[in-house]
């Protein structure tokens, strides 16, 4: 499931899901929820449960501690794969392990809740890999869900070893890593849903645990919702530094996937359909208009830039 810039993987979304070709005519107002796939939706990080699969002294060598030193992740791992092909790990019991991963509980029915009965649109934004996103969600009945995946290209060449490639490269966000800023890819896939397909986001909500969670969250408006796992990372830090960080979405923090269907379903702002943007505070209509000129801007410029 392969992610050559956000402009195609909207693109492949929108083929994959006819059900986005309805705004081409009139403007649709709907919803979206981001998530973020490990220790968010699964419940374990996928690319570890993975290298665990190796001798221990393979993985405490100096080579790739000084990968994991020099934070280059998606190099970090690219070695890690090509240590399993060494030790003759096949391709099957590596698809095997991702699948046998356990949800985070009550997250498989927090997607199809959202995605079947509240009519959301779903993506996830992820630092793991296509491969083993797509492998945990086809063992789960989740495929259909989502209406698209934004993460690094991975697949199996011909001699079964897994080959992986960073999402794209960037500098300017200080609070991202180098293969994938999160935000970015957020604000992309939002302006593009309007250009494209004429699709209005009255409120998103963002799902995630960790520190490379902070950033989309810090880029949404009064009208969102920052939903962080509670005595993770994304918490912690949104909790400690809430004022300095000047959030304005909406914060909820949740346990589990009961748990945050639960809060969502009471949420006054979710009672009648997403077409009654009158409800819309203020501030949010304000953010809205300057999204909205964001839009026509870009749309005057061209399309957006393909990730590198």
């Amino acid at each position: 499931m392969s992610t050559p810039s956000t402009s195609a993987a909207a693109a492949d979304a929108a083929a994959a899901h006819p059900t986005n070709q309805r705004g081409l005519g009139k403007q649709q107002r709907r919803r979206l929820a981001a998530f973020d796939f490990d220790h968010t939706i699964v419940s374990q990080n996928t690319d570890t449960v993975v290298r665990d699969m190796l001798p221990n002294e393979l993985v405490s060598s100096c080579a790739l501690a000084d990968l994991m030193e020099n934070e280059c992740w998606t190099e970090y791992m690219a070695e890690i794969f090509r240590l399993l092909y060494a030790q003759q790990v096949p391709e099957a019991r590596i698809r095997d392990t991702i699948r046998c991963i356990p949800e985070v509980p009550g997250f498989v029915r927090l997607i199809k809740h959202l995605q079947k009965k509240l009519n959301f649109d779903l993506i996830i934004i992820s630092d793991s890999n296509s491969v083993f996103i797509d492998e945990w969600l086809r063992a789960h009945n989740l495929s259909d869900c989502f209406n698209a995946i934004f993460t690094n290209p991975a697949e199996f060449n011909e001699h079964g070893q897994l080959l992986v490639r960073a999402y794209h490269r960037q500098t300017d966000c200080k609070l991202s890593a180098s293969n994938l800023c999160k935000g970015r890819v957020l604000e992309h896939f939002v302006i593009e849903q309007d250009l494209r397909y004429n699709i209005r986001y009255d409120h998103v909500f963002y799902v995630g645990d960790g520190n490379n969670d902070i950033c989309p969250v810090l880029r949404q408006r009064a009208c969102d919702f920052a939903c962080a796992r509670q005595g993770f990372a994304m918490e912690k830090h949104l909790i400690k530094n809430r004022n300095k960080l000047k959030l304005r979405a909406h914060l909820l923090i949740w346990r589990n996937g009961f748990d945050l269907l639960e809060q969502i379903c009471v949420l006054p702002q979710l009672q009648g359909p997403p077409s009654q943007a009158h409800n819309l505070d203020a501030n949010c209509k304000a953010e809205i208009g300057r999204r909205a000129s964001a839009v026509a801007a870009a749309a005057a410029a061209g399309p957006s830039d393909p990730v590198e």
